[in-house]
C-alpha cells in the first residue's frame, strides 16, 4: 500500500487529475460540486467513477435479473449525462463504470489514472449499522494511494466561484510519522496564500512527552532543513469533551474552510468498531476534510 503523503512532499502540490466516486446520492453530488470548482481553478481532468457491487446469481431470483440490468443501464446513462454537462461547461471529464467493491475499485482506478486527489462524499455510519456492516467509504479513505478530500454530511455546499481555501487547519498528534502530513497541509496553505494553523489537541491525560514534540520537529527539519516550517504555526489546546469536538470547535472559531488530518490504514472488519478521530471530524465538520494516510 502506498502512502498518501510521499516522504518528499513536492513544493507545489498538483491537482491535475481528480477521481470522483459517483453514487447519485446527495453527498456524492455535494462532492462533485467541490471537484467541479477545483477543476475550474486548476484545469484538472475529472474522472467520474460509478461502482456497481456484483450480485451473486444465487441471491437474486431469475426474474429480477432483467430489472437489475435495466437499473444498472439507467445509472450508466445518468453518469454519462453528468459527464456531458461538465464538458459543456468546459471541464475535461470522462466517465467510468466499474464493478466490484468501492474500497477496492476506486483506489485501483486512482492508481491507474495517476490521480492527484480523490473527492468523496461520505456519511461515516455509526451505531448498529456500523457494527453490522462496517463502512466501505472509511476503508477507501484510509487506504487510498493519494490524498482523499471528504465532504461529510454537515459540510457546506461548494462556493459559486473557483475553489480557493482561505483558512486551513491541520490537526496533528505530533508524532514523527505525521510530519509529512503537516508539511503537505502547510505547503497547500502557502500555495493558496491561506491562513494556516497546526493544531495539537492535548489529551486530558498526557500520553506524549516533550521528546515526542522534539522528534516531530526533527522529522520536519529532515524534510525542510532551512527556512520556515509548519511548527511556527503550532497551537496546542486542551481537549474539550473529545479531540473531535475540539478540532471542530477550533475550526469553527477560526473560520477554517479546509481541515487536513492524518489517518492510519484499517481493514473492513475494523470499521465495525468505534469511529476514530478522523471519521468523527468528517461526520461533524462544516467544511471538507483532506485525509492523508499516515504510515504505521
Amino acid at each position: 500500500m502506498a502512502a498518501s503523503v510521499p516522504t518528499a512532499t513536492p513544493a507545489r502540490i498538483k491537482l491535475d487529475r481528480l477521481v470522483v466516486p459517483i453514487d447519485f446520492f446527495p453527498l456524492s453530488n455535494l462532492a462533485l460540486g467541490y471537484a467541479r470548482r477545483i477543476a475550474q481553478r486548476h484545469g484538472a481532468e475529472l474522472i467520474l467513477a460509478h461502482v456497481t457491487q456484483p450480485v451473486s446469481p444465487m441471491a437474486v431470483p431469475e426474474a429480477a435479473w432483467y430489472h437489475l440490468e435495466a437499473a444498472q443501464n439507467k445509472e450508466i446513462q445518468q453518469l454519462e449525462q453528468i459527464g456531458v454537462k461538465l464538458r459543456t461547461e468546459g471541464i475535461n471529464a470522462r466517465t467510468l463504470a466499474l464493478s466490484g467493491l468501492l474500497q477496492e475499485e476506486i483506489p485501483c482506478c486512482s492508481q491507474q489514472a495517476c490521480s492527484d486527489l480523490i473527492v468523496l462524499g461520505a456519511d461515516i455510519n455509526s451505531g448498529i449499522e456500523r457494527l453490522l456492516f462496517g463502512c466501505d467509504s472509511e476503508v477507501l479513505l484510509r487506504t487510498a494511494g493519494c490524498p482523499v478530500m471528504v465532504v461529510g454530511p454537515k459540510a457546506r455546499p461548494a462556493p459559486e466561484q473557483e475553489w480557493h481555501p482561505h483558512n486551513i487547519l491541520c490537526a496533528s498528534d505530533l508524532r514523527p510519522e505525521s510530519a509529512d502530513a503537516a508539511i503537505f497541509a502547510w505547503r497547500l496553505a502557502r500555495q493558496y496564500e491561506a491562513a494556516f494553523t497546526l493544531l495539537h489537541v492535548e489529551p486530558r491525560t498526557p500520553k506524549h512527552s516533550s521528546k515526542t514534540r522534539e522528534d516531530f520537529e526533527k522529522a520536519i527539519t529532515k524534510i525542510l532543513p532551512e527556512g520556515d516550517t509548519p511548527v511556527a504555526a503550532l497551537q496546542a489546546v486542551p481537549a474539550l469533551h473529545s479531540p473531535c469536538a475540539t478540532i471542530v470547535s477550533e475550526a469553527r472559531e477560526r473560520n477554517s474552510d479546509f481541515i487536513v488530518i492524518g489517518a492510519h490504514a484499517c481493514s473492513h472488519a475494523a470499521t465495525r468498531l468505534q469511529r476514530g478521530i478522523a471519521t468523527q471530524v468528517i461526520a461533524e465538520a462544516s467544511c471538507p476534510i483532506l485525509v492523508l494516510h499516515i504510515p504505521d
